[in-house]
């Protein structure tokens, strides 16, 4: 009898655990998951991925001020936590100035905005071209430059590998007007391989756009096909976005974010020999451009010398596109059924490498990722005005565009730095992470199962273990008593 009667409960508290149980568990399983599939974005609130929705309002007031401040005339900011965008939202204009000139009606800025990346072309352009190559076994990053541009093999570069020019550590000079001298990517790339070395190889980290120029031909020599045509075709497409790509259709003006009245601050570069030395004549180049740019890359020498698509600058995305590319890497290089690179790569790129550069990756730069992130937050900055900022560890992604160039030069003759904004913004979705967003909870499931031939019924929705023995003790006497 006492044999049957604790069998029973046995079965009883059994059947209990898998129902009072079981969900808990299932429940972090799928949330261990979220990391794992291919996840692809979606539309959401912050507290659907436990971010407080108060602190990421507070973006718009700090876009606002900056904004009102001078800093930029317009921003798009999109956010981003596992998968779901809990933001995505543009302020102030695309267009306020025509060469200095105060437009009646500014053009509104809006969230599907195509922006001038600048530099950003250097992680969301070429080094995923790269990553991708690496993957298939096309590259290695050891390899010289030479393996695949001969010519390159000249005035101390012979030796100059993948890995020093994509850690900025090649040698290379970091800048020179090279639209002086030629008009046409060949040439330019033959211009490339005749600068001599400014300082020893790998013996620091001087950042430099001709170092990504090679990068962007070494990709052309390898798949035979121009820079543009390779990433729109292999990448951009295959993930469908749609409005990222080398020299904008005519057609998309009207979309696209205005930056500079002309080239303002490349010639005053030249003419004061600041930050770099040059040794041309500023009134030597006849062609500077007199009107604001909308749709035509800010960059000097990706425009006149390479026709506006080259491996450091060129690039034009929106917010919501990026995110895409952005999720990819979060996923580890996959994004729904498309597969780019693999996780491995990515994680080699993405990890210091020398003097805290990754491969192609800015890594934990406190300047415009924050003060609150994990160090191992990777990004870029555009000199346009353009950041992008990942977090593997926690599944985020913030993209910040805005147009400063737009504003015009300040009284010293520079942009003003959104890196401040950008910053802030960072800074705030972290505290919305730490701040305990107000998640509504489902009421427990009332299970209250009868005991055999005691009559009893227990409400074990909240009993610990020790509950559970205590009743099972009980019930034990009772069927001695009995």
């Amino acid at each position: 009898m006492k044999g049957r009667l604790f069998l029973s409960i046995l079965t009883s508290v059994t059947l209990l655990s898998s129902v009072v149980m079981t969900p808990r568990v299932s429940v972090r399983a799928e949330e261990n998951q979220v990391k794992k599939t291919n996840t692809v974005l979606k539309k959401g609130t912050p507290e659907e991925v436990g971010l407080n929705s108060a602190k990421i309002n507070e973006i718009d007031s700090i876009v606002n001020k900056h904004i009102n401040n001078g800093i930029t005339p317009g921003a798009v900011v999109l956010v981003a936590k596992n998968g779901v965008i809990v933001k995505n939202t543009a302020y102030g204009y695309a267009q306020k100035y025509d060469m200095g000139k105060l437009l009646e009606n500014p053009r509104q800025m809006k969230e599907d905005t195509i922006f001038d990346l600048a530099s950003v072309t250097k992680v969301m352009a070429t080094t995923q071209g790269i990553m991708k190559l690496v993957s298939e076994g096309k590259l290695n990053m050891k390899d010289t430059a030479a393996k695949y541009i001969p010519e390159f093999a000249k005035n101390g570069k012979e030796k100059v590998t993948i890995e020093d020019l994509i850690t900025h550590t090649s040698g290379l000079t970091p800048w020179k007007p090279t639209f002086y001298h030629v008009n046409n990517s060949v040439d330019e790339l033959k211009f490339i391989c005749d600068l001599p070395l400014e300082y020893e190889t790998g013996t620091k980290r001087v950042y430099s756009d001709f170092s990504f120029m090679t990068l962007g031909f070494i990709i052309e020599k390898i798949t035979g096909e121009r820079l543009n045509t390779y990433l729109e075709k292999e990448i951009y497409q295959k993930l469908n976005m749609k409005d990222t790509k080398f020299v904008p259709a005519a057609d998309l003006k009207n979309r696209i974010a205005a930056t500079s009245w002309g080239n303002p601050y490349e010639y005053l570069m030249i003419a004061t020999d600041k930050p770099y030395v040059c040794d041309e004549n500023v009134d030597d180049f006849k062609n500077w451009r007199n009107y604001t740019l909308v749709g035509e890359v800010n960059d000097g020498n990706s425009f006149y010398a390479n026709g506006g698509i080259a491996g450091h600058a060129g690039l034009f995305s929106t917010a919501s596109d990026l995110a895409i590319l952005g999720q990819l890497m979060l996923n580890g290089g996959s994004y729904g059924d498309v597969s780019i690179y693999d996780e491995k790569v990515l994680n080699e790129f993405i990890k210091p490498q020398r003097f805290d550069q990754g491969y192609g990756w800015e890594i934990n730069k406190d300047s415009y990722m924050g003060t609150l992130k994990p160090k191992t937050n990777f990004g870029h900055a555009g000199f346009t005005g353009t950041q992008v900022i990942f977090d593997r560890t926690n599944n985020i992604q913030i993209i910040v565009l805005t147009n400063k160039q737009n504003n015009g030069l300040n009284k010293n003759n520079a942009y003003p730095s959104p890196y401040p904004l950008s910053k802030e913004i960072s800074n705030a979705v972290y505290e919305a992470m730490k701040t305990k967003a107000e998640v509504p909870t489902e009421t427990p499931v009332e299970v209250k199962p009868v005991l055999p031939e005691t009559g009893s019924s227990i409400d074990f929705r909240f009993l610990t273990g020790l509950g559970i023995i205590t009743i099972l003790a009980g019930a034990l006497m009772a069927g001695k008593k009995n």
